[in-house]
Protein backbone atom coordinates (compact mmCIF):
# COMPACT_ATOMS: atom_id res chain seq x y z
CA UNK A 1 0.00 0.00 0.00
CA UNK A 2 1.44 3.36 -0.78
CA UNK A 3 0.78 6.33 1.50
CA UNK A 4 1.42 10.06 0.46
CA UNK A 5 1.97 12.58 3.55
CA UNK A 6 1.41 16.69 2.66
CA UNK A 7 3.19 17.86 5.96
CA UNK A 8 6.73 17.03 7.24
CA UNK A 9 6.41 18.40 10.60
CA UNK A 10 6.28 16.49 13.76
CA UNK A 11 2.86 14.81 13.08
CA UNK A 12 3.52 14.06 9.63
CA UNK A 13 6.79 12.60 10.57
CA UNK A 14 4.93 10.10 13.39
CA UNK A 15 2.09 9.55 10.87
CA UNK A 16 5.61 8.16 8.45
CA UNK A 17 6.45 6.33 11.43
CA UNK A 18 3.90 4.31 12.03
CA UNK A 19 2.64 3.37 8.49
CA UNK A 20 6.19 2.27 7.55
CA UNK A 21 5.82 0.06 10.50
CA UNK A 22 3.05 -1.56 9.13
CA UNK A 23 4.57 -2.01 6.13
CA UNK A 24 3.43 0.57 3.72
CA UNK A 25 5.43 2.64 0.83
CA UNK A 26 5.32 6.02 2.22
CA UNK A 27 6.43 9.44 0.81
CA UNK A 28 6.28 12.33 3.04
CA UNK A 29 5.92 15.83 1.15
CA UNK A 30 6.92 18.92 2.24
CA UNK A 31 8.04 22.35 0.67
CA UNK A 32 10.32 22.95 3.58
CA UNK A 33 12.80 21.46 4.93
CA UNK A 34 11.72 18.10 6.87
CA UNK A 35 10.62 19.03 10.35
CA UNK A 36 11.66 22.91 9.99
CA UNK A 37 8.44 24.49 11.46
CA UNK A 38 8.23 22.04 14.15
CA UNK A 39 11.33 22.71 15.63
CA UNK A 40 10.76 26.32 16.72
CA UNK A 41 9.03 24.83 19.79
CA UNK A 42 10.42 24.39 23.09
CA UNK A 43 10.29 20.65 23.22
CA UNK A 44 7.57 21.04 26.31
CA UNK A 45 5.66 17.89 26.74
CA UNK A 46 2.94 18.21 28.85
CA UNK A 47 1.01 15.40 29.27
CA UNK A 48 -1.89 16.75 31.55
CA UNK A 49 -1.54 20.50 31.07
CA UNK A 50 -4.24 20.89 28.43
CA UNK A 51 -5.00 24.16 30.06
CA UNK A 52 -2.72 26.24 27.57
CA UNK A 53 -4.90 24.73 24.86
CA UNK A 54 -8.03 26.30 26.15
CA UNK A 55 -8.66 29.80 23.93
CA UNK A 56 -12.26 29.52 23.89
CA UNK A 57 -13.28 29.81 27.28
CA UNK A 58 -14.90 32.85 28.08
CA UNK A 59 -11.89 34.98 30.14
CA UNK A 60 -9.40 34.04 26.17
CA UNK A 61 -10.61 36.86 24.29
CA UNK A 62 -9.74 39.45 27.41
CA UNK A 63 -6.25 37.95 28.00
CA UNK A 64 -5.14 38.00 24.60
CA UNK A 65 -6.39 41.69 23.92
CA UNK A 66 -4.25 42.35 26.83
CA UNK A 67 -1.45 41.04 25.47
CA UNK A 68 -1.47 42.63 22.05
CA UNK A 69 -1.80 46.02 24.57
CA UNK A 70 1.60 45.25 25.92
CA UNK A 71 2.51 44.20 22.56
CA UNK A 72 3.41 40.78 23.01
CA UNK A 73 1.02 39.48 20.77
CA UNK A 74 -0.64 40.33 17.16
CA UNK A 75 -3.04 39.93 14.81
CA UNK A 76 -2.45 39.66 10.74
CA UNK A 77 -4.40 36.80 9.36
CA UNK A 78 -8.52 37.74 9.57
CA UNK A 79 -9.58 33.98 8.48
CA UNK A 80 -13.22 34.90 9.07
CA UNK A 81 -14.21 31.55 8.34
CA UNK A 82 -12.51 30.53 12.13
CA UNK A 83 -13.84 33.48 13.66
CA UNK A 84 -17.29 32.89 12.67
CA UNK A 85 -16.24 28.64 14.29
CA UNK A 86 -14.54 30.29 17.23
CA UNK A 87 -17.58 32.52 18.03
CA UNK A 88 -19.76 29.32 18.06
CA UNK A 89 -17.59 27.61 20.15
CA UNK A 90 -16.77 30.53 22.51
CA UNK A 91 -17.34 29.63 26.31
CA UNK A 92 -18.80 26.12 25.46
CA UNK A 93 -17.40 23.19 27.85
CA UNK A 94 -16.02 20.14 25.92
CA UNK A 95 -18.32 16.63 26.56
CA UNK A 96 -16.74 13.99 28.59
CA UNK A 97 -15.67 11.98 25.68
CA UNK A 98 -13.44 14.55 24.14
CA UNK A 99 -11.14 14.48 27.55
CA UNK A 100 -11.31 10.88 27.45
CA UNK A 101 -9.82 10.82 23.94
CA UNK A 102 -7.00 13.69 25.25
CA UNK A 103 -6.43 11.66 28.29
CA UNK A 104 -5.45 8.49 25.73
CA UNK A 105 -3.60 11.06 23.59
CA UNK A 106 -1.52 12.09 26.33
CA UNK A 107 -0.89 8.64 27.68
CA UNK A 108 0.20 7.04 23.94
CA UNK A 109 2.44 9.56 23.53
CA UNK A 110 3.99 9.50 26.89
CA UNK A 111 4.98 5.93 26.57
CA UNK A 112 5.93 6.22 22.50
CA UNK A 113 8.39 8.82 23.97
CA UNK A 114 9.39 7.06 26.63
CA UNK A 115 10.21 3.79 24.80
CA UNK A 116 12.22 6.02 22.21
CA UNK A 117 14.30 7.45 24.76
CA UNK A 118 14.64 3.96 26.42
CA UNK A 119 16.03 2.75 23.04
CA UNK A 120 18.39 5.41 22.85
CA UNK A 121 18.25 8.77 24.36
CA UNK A 122 19.68 10.85 21.85
CA UNK A 123 17.22 13.54 21.81
CA UNK A 124 18.11 14.97 25.61
CA UNK A 125 14.50 13.29 26.56
CA UNK A 126 14.16 13.75 30.12
CA UNK A 127 11.15 13.77 32.33
CA UNK A 128 11.13 16.76 34.90
CA UNK A 129 8.60 19.54 36.50
CA UNK A 130 7.55 22.24 34.54
CA UNK A 131 7.11 25.30 36.17
CA UNK A 132 4.76 28.39 35.95
CA UNK A 133 5.98 31.88 37.11
CA UNK A 134 3.93 34.45 37.67
CA UNK A 135 0.58 32.88 38.73
CA UNK A 136 -1.29 32.95 41.89
CA UNK A 137 -0.01 29.66 43.25
CA UNK A 138 -2.87 28.87 45.42
CA UNK A 139 -5.29 29.61 42.78
CA UNK A 140 -3.99 27.58 40.04
CA UNK A 141 -3.83 24.55 42.51
CA UNK A 142 -7.59 24.94 43.10
CA UNK A 143 -8.19 25.31 39.51
CA UNK A 144 -6.28 22.01 38.81
CA UNK A 145 -8.57 20.09 41.13
CA UNK A 146 -11.23 21.02 38.73
CA UNK A 147 -9.40 20.07 35.80
CA UNK A 148 -10.99 17.00 34.07
CA UNK A 149 -7.12 15.19 33.23
CA UNK A 150 -6.30 16.03 37.13
CA UNK A 151 -2.92 17.38 36.49
CA UNK A 152 -0.58 16.37 39.86
CA UNK A 153 0.74 19.78 40.57
CA UNK A 154 2.60 21.45 43.89
CA UNK A 155 3.50 24.56 44.73
CA UNK A 156 7.20 24.98 44.24
CA UNK A 157 9.63 28.08 43.20
CA UNK A 158 11.69 28.79 40.04
CA UNK A 159 13.96 32.15 39.00
CA UNK A 160 13.02 33.47 42.60
CA UNK A 161 9.91 33.53 42.92
CA UNK A 162 6.68 31.24 43.82
CA UNK A 163 5.53 28.41 40.98
CA UNK A 164 3.32 26.13 40.06
CA UNK A 165 5.13 23.08 39.25
CA UNK A 166 3.76 20.45 37.00
CA UNK A 167 4.99 16.81 37.71
CA UNK A 168 3.63 15.44 34.97
CA UNK A 169 6.01 17.06 32.05
CA UNK A 170 8.73 15.90 30.12
CA UNK A 171 11.26 17.25 27.45
CA UNK A 172 13.29 17.20 24.51
CA UNK A 173 14.94 18.58 22.02
CA UNK A 174 13.30 18.86 19.45
CA UNK A 175 16.54 19.57 16.81
CA UNK A 176 17.64 16.14 17.70
CA UNK A 177 14.22 14.63 18.01
CA UNK A 178 13.89 15.29 14.50
CA UNK A 179 17.34 14.13 13.69
CA UNK A 180 16.43 10.76 15.11
CA UNK A 181 12.77 10.48 13.23
CA UNK A 182 15.17 10.73 9.95
CA UNK A 183 16.85 8.03 11.25
CA UNK A 184 13.68 5.99 11.96
CA UNK A 185 12.34 7.06 8.51
CA UNK A 186 15.17 5.73 6.32
CA UNK A 187 12.86 3.79 4.08
CA UNK A 188 10.45 6.68 3.93
CA UNK A 189 11.00 9.11 0.17
CA UNK A 190 10.87 12.68 1.20
CA UNK A 191 9.72 14.91 -1.84
CA UNK A 192 10.58 18.48 -1.64
CA UNK A 193 7.57 20.72 -3.24
CA UNK A 194 4.47 22.36 -2.20
CA UNK A 195 1.01 20.57 -2.66
CA UNK A 196 -1.32 22.78 -4.59
CA UNK A 197 -4.41 20.04 -4.63
CA UNK A 198 -5.09 17.21 -2.86
CA UNK A 199 -7.55 15.07 -5.65
CA UNK A 200 -8.87 11.92 -4.52
CA UNK A 201 -5.94 9.96 -4.59
CA UNK A 202 -3.60 12.21 -6.24
CA UNK A 203 -1.17 15.29 -5.03
CA UNK A 204 -0.81 17.60 -7.14
CA UNK A 205 2.73 19.70 -6.81
CA UNK A 206 3.42 22.78 -7.69
CA UNK A 207 5.20 22.52 -11.36
CA UNK A 208 2.74 19.97 -12.45
CA UNK A 209 4.17 16.51 -10.67
CA UNK A 210 1.44 14.87 -9.88
CA UNK A 211 1.69 11.94 -6.94
CA UNK A 212 -0.25 8.93 -6.79
CA UNK A 213 -1.50 6.35 -3.84
CA UNK A 214 -3.81 4.20 -2.46
CA UNK A 215 -4.33 6.87 0.45
CA UNK A 216 -3.23 10.38 1.49
CA UNK A 217 -2.90 12.19 4.56
CA UNK A 218 -2.88 15.58 5.05
CA UNK A 219 -0.83 16.86 8.10
CA UNK A 220 0.44 20.32 7.10
CA UNK A 221 -1.36 22.26 9.60
CA UNK A 222 -3.35 25.27 8.27
CA UNK A 223 -3.42 23.78 5.05
CA UNK A 224 -6.36 21.80 6.36
CA UNK A 225 -8.58 24.94 6.02
CA UNK A 226 -8.57 23.89 2.29
CA UNK A 227 -10.90 20.87 3.49
CA UNK A 228 -13.53 22.58 5.17
CA UNK A 229 -11.45 22.89 8.92
CA UNK A 230 -11.18 26.18 10.80
CA UNK A 231 -7.63 25.98 11.48
CA UNK A 232 -5.70 29.31 12.41
CA UNK A 233 -1.51 29.62 12.17
CA UNK A 234 -0.63 30.78 15.40
CA UNK A 235 3.12 32.09 14.98
CA UNK A 236 5.67 31.42 17.29
CA UNK A 237 9.60 31.65 17.66
CA UNK A 238 12.49 29.79 19.19
CA UNK A 239 16.02 30.50 20.03
CA UNK A 240 18.67 28.12 20.71
CA UNK A 241 21.02 30.20 23.21
CA UNK A 242 23.85 29.92 25.71
CA UNK A 243 21.29 31.46 28.49
CA UNK A 244 21.87 30.01 31.98
CA UNK A 245 18.67 28.02 33.53
CA UNK A 246 18.36 25.11 35.88
CA UNK A 247 14.77 24.42 35.86
CA UNK A 248 12.26 24.39 32.52
CA UNK A 249 9.64 26.86 33.20
CA UNK A 250 7.32 29.34 31.44
CA UNK A 251 6.69 33.04 32.42
CA UNK A 252 3.54 33.31 32.17
CA UNK A 253 3.76 37.34 32.73
CA UNK A 254 6.07 37.91 29.60
CA UNK A 255 4.95 34.53 27.59
CA UNK A 256 8.46 33.46 27.54
CA UNK A 257 9.41 29.10 27.93
CA UNK A 258 12.62 28.16 29.20
CA UNK A 259 14.12 24.33 28.45
CA UNK A 260 17.57 23.73 29.62
CA UNK A 261 18.80 20.97 27.64
CA UNK A 262 22.28 19.74 27.15
CA UNK A 263 24.16 21.74 24.84
CA UNK A 264 21.58 25.18 24.49
CA UNK A 265 19.01 26.71 26.61
CA UNK A 266 16.09 26.71 24.22
CA UNK A 267 14.07 30.23 24.97
CA UNK A 268 10.79 29.96 23.22
CA UNK A 269 7.67 32.91 22.69
CA UNK A 270 4.63 34.67 21.07
CA UNK A 271 1.55 33.31 20.35
CA UNK A 272 0.29 35.68 17.10
CA UNK A 273 -2.48 35.23 15.35
CA UNK A 274 -0.17 35.44 11.79
CA UNK A 275 0.14 33.85 9.07
CA UNK A 276 3.03 36.15 7.44
CA UNK A 277 6.47 36.16 6.20
CA UNK A 278 7.56 39.45 8.91
CA UNK A 279 9.22 37.52 11.86
CA UNK A 280 10.20 40.83 13.48
CA UNK A 281 8.15 40.19 16.66
CA UNK A 282 11.37 38.01 17.12
CA UNK A 283 13.35 40.68 18.76
CA UNK A 284 10.22 41.03 21.52
CA UNK A 285 10.56 37.26 22.70
CA UNK A 286 14.40 37.91 22.80
CA UNK A 287 14.04 41.42 24.79
CA UNK A 288 11.45 39.33 27.30
CA UNK A 289 13.72 36.46 27.80
CA UNK A 290 16.30 38.79 28.66
CA UNK A 291 14.29 40.41 31.30
CA UNK A 292 14.40 36.98 32.88
CA UNK A 293 17.38 35.11 32.40
CA UNK A 294 19.89 38.56 31.83
CA UNK A 295 22.14 38.83 28.54
CA UNK A 296 22.80 35.82 26.04
CA UNK A 297 24.26 34.41 23.28
CA UNK A 298 21.76 33.43 19.93
CA UNK A 299 23.53 30.82 18.24
CA UNK A 300 19.99 29.30 15.96
CA UNK A 301 16.09 30.76 15.86
CA UNK A 302 13.24 29.34 14.11
CA UNK A 303 9.67 29.89 13.31
CA UNK A 304 6.72 27.80 13.83
CA UNK A 305 3.08 28.30 13.03
CA UNK A 306 1.15 26.53 15.48
CA UNK A 307 -2.39 24.91 13.93
CA UNK A 308 -5.31 26.01 16.01
CA UNK A 309 -8.67 24.92 15.91
CA UNK A 310 -11.35 27.27 17.33
CA UNK A 311 -11.93 24.84 20.72
CA UNK A 312 -8.16 23.85 20.80
CA UNK A 313 -8.78 20.46 20.38
CA UNK A 314 -7.64 18.49 17.69
CA UNK A 315 -8.97 17.12 13.95
CA UNK A 316 -8.13 13.82 13.37
CA UNK A 317 -10.65 12.66 10.90
CA UNK A 318 -11.51 11.55 6.68
CA UNK A 319 -12.96 13.98 4.87
CA UNK A 320 -14.04 12.34 1.53
CA UNK A 321 -11.05 10.37 1.02
CA UNK A 322 -8.12 12.03 2.39
CA UNK A 323 -7.05 11.40 5.98
CA UNK A 324 -6.88 15.13 7.79
CA UNK A 325 -4.70 15.58 11.22
CA UNK A 326 -4.37 19.33 12.64
CA UNK A 327 -5.49 21.29 15.23
CA UNK A 328 -2.87 20.59 18.50
CA UNK A 329 -2.09 23.49 18.79
CA UNK A 330 0.17 24.87 21.14
CA UNK A 331 0.44 20.73 22.48
CA UNK A 332 1.81 19.14 18.82
CA UNK A 333 4.94 17.86 20.23
CA UNK A 334 3.00 16.85 23.10
CA UNK A 335 0.47 14.49 21.01
CA UNK A 336 2.73 13.93 17.97
CA UNK A 337 2.87 10.12 18.74
CA UNK A 338 -0.28 9.31 19.51
CA UNK A 339 -2.12 11.98 16.36
CA UNK A 340 -0.06 10.26 14.08
CA UNK A 341 -1.16 6.73 14.80
CA UNK A 342 -4.43 7.78 14.72
CA UNK A 343 -3.85 9.07 11.30
CA UNK A 344 -1.69 6.29 10.18
CA UNK A 345 -4.99 3.60 11.07
CA UNK A 346 -7.44 5.94 9.69
CA UNK A 347 -5.33 5.45 6.09
CA UNK A 348 -5.30 2.16 6.76
CA UNK A 349 -9.18 1.85 7.03
CA UNK A 350 -9.27 1.74 10.18
CA UNK A 351 -11.93 3.28 12.24
CA UNK A 352 -11.67 6.81 13.57
CA UNK A 353 -12.20 8.04 16.98
CA UNK A 354 -15.37 9.97 16.85
CA UNK A 355 -14.54 13.04 19.95
CA UNK A 356 -11.87 13.95 17.24
CA UNK A 357 -13.59 13.95 14.32
CA UNK A 358 -14.44 17.34 12.21
CA UNK A 359 -18.39 16.97 12.74
CA UNK A 360 -18.23 19.07 15.48
CA UNK A 361 -17.11 21.74 13.11
CA UNK A 362 -18.80 20.78 9.65
CA UNK A 363 -21.84 20.03 10.55
CA UNK A 364 -22.93 19.31 7.19
CA UNK A 365 -21.32 16.41 6.33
Amino acid sequence: MKVVIVGGGIVGLFTAFYLQNEGADVVVVEQGEVGGWSRAAAGILEFTRFVINRINVKSYPWRYFKMMIRGDARVKTWDWGWIRAYLGVWGREPPQEMWEAIRTLGDFSWRQYRALAEAKNDFDYAEEPLYEVGVDVGKALEEAKKDPLAPRVEAGKCCGMEALAYLDAAKLSTDAFVERMLRELRGVQFVKGKAQEVAGKEVWLEGGNVLQADAVVVAAGYWARKFGVPVAPFKGYGFLTNAKADKMFIDMVRGIAVVPLSKYTKVTGRFDLDGTDNHSPSKKVLQRAREILGNFDVAASAVGYRPCTPDGFPVVDRIGSVVIVTGACRLGWTYGPALGKLAADLALGRRRVEALSAARFIRSR
